[in-house]
């Protein structure tokens, strides 16, 4: 049976629409996923990281080389810090056996930077960190004239300074001074590129802290995420 003039026009519309809806579903299906919503920035471009040379708790060398391959953590701080740094540290060990616990086999490596490196030696990170978890990694410098250190912490975004308590120029040298500085967690990906800074759950003046359940969903649901981008 043959259509009329106008019933052909309605098929017509009838497939473009069909047609138009097919492509819509198609783009909607083929959409970049959103990123997730984190304490803290995902970078969706992560930033490679200048070269740097630090020392680790057995007076090796460390630098750019040795973040490829797996995800790292950051935290930095100081051994003589009476309360936020080994607050963080025990958090970060109780991310970690949260994530074991779960079953995931992709802890990030925790790297603890000292920002104090006149206290803090090889040999103090090195009686230092067991305390905590003796897998994790004592980073620091010799204060170095050229400051092969400073590509590390300004690449990271750490804010840190020391405070002379003494009189006369040469307080910081007579080690007469104390050490303030910001609290943030730098999540590196296995390229050695900051992906993710991970902010603190107070800042209302009490003392701020991170939450390893917290810490745990964020570094899965970044990790999740860029693997969904390939």
């Amino acid at each position: 049976m043959s259509l009329s003039p106008r019933a052909r026009m309605l098929l017509g519309i009838v497939v473009a629409n069909l047609a138009l809806l097919g492509a819509a579903v198609w783009a909607y299906q083929l959409r970049p996923p959103a990123p997730p919503q984190i304490q803290g920035v995902l970078l969706q471009k992560s930033q490679p990281l200048p070269d740097f040379q630090l020392i680790d708790q057995h007076g090796e060398l460390f630098d750019r080389a040795d973040l490829l391959g797996q995800w790292h953590l950051v935290s930095y701080g100081f051994t003589t810090c009476p309360d936020i740094c080994p607050t963080t540290l025990n958090q970060l060990v109780a991310f970690d056996e949260l994530l074991t616990q779960d079953g995931d086999d992709r802890s990030p490596q925790v790297l603890f930077y000292s920002i104090d490196y006149r206290r803090d030696t090889p040999a103090q990170l090195s009686a230092y960190l067991p305390y905590f978890d003796r897998d994790f990694i004592g980073l620091t410098h010799r204060g170095e004239p050229a400051g092969p250190h400073l590509p590390f912490e300004q690449g990271l975004g750490m804010t840190a300074r020391l405070e002379p308590l003494g009189e006369g120029d040469d307080a910081i040298a007579r080690n007469d001074y104390r050490v303030s500085h910001g609290v943030a967690l730098y999540l590196l990906n296995p390229r050695g590129e900051l992906q993710a800074v991970f902010q603190p759950d107070q800042w209302d003046g009490t003392q701020p802290g991170f939450s390893p359940q917290t810490l745990a969903r964020d570094y899965r649901a970044v990790r999740d995420y860029l693997a969904s981008l390939n």
